[in-house]
């Protein structure tokens, strides 16, 4: 396991030293970490997603437990996690919001 292609750019990434489950930052795409996976004894690279706070704007990694409809909690609030177009984000909730 020495280079595998970033999913991101198609460029080859070096894995030296790394082992399942590290992470490593890609350095020809802007802002992208990746970790290093395992599946039938065959290893690649997968993306780990981002989202902004809506109030802060603080960049975090959604945890890999988590899913659409589950929420994750920044600067004292709850957000929602939703996915679509590709793209996570994060969305005030409906008690957030006034809603019921």
């Amino acid at each position: 396991m020495s280079k595998l292609l970033c999913p991101g750019c198609g460029e080859r990434v070096s894995l030296n030293g790394l082992r399942t489950g590290d992470r490593i930052d890609c350095s020809n795409c802007a802002n992208l970490t990746l970790r290093v996976k395992e599946k039938d004894g065959k290893y690649f690279l997968e993306e780990i997603p981002k989202v902004s706070c809506p109030s802060c704007e603080r960049i975090m990694e959604v945890p890999e437990d988590l899913a659409p409809g589950d929420t994750l909690t920044c600067c004292g609030e709850k957000f929602l996690l939703t996915h679509e177009f590709g793209a996570y984000a994060l969305a005030k909730t409906k008690s957030e919001t006034g809603g019921t």
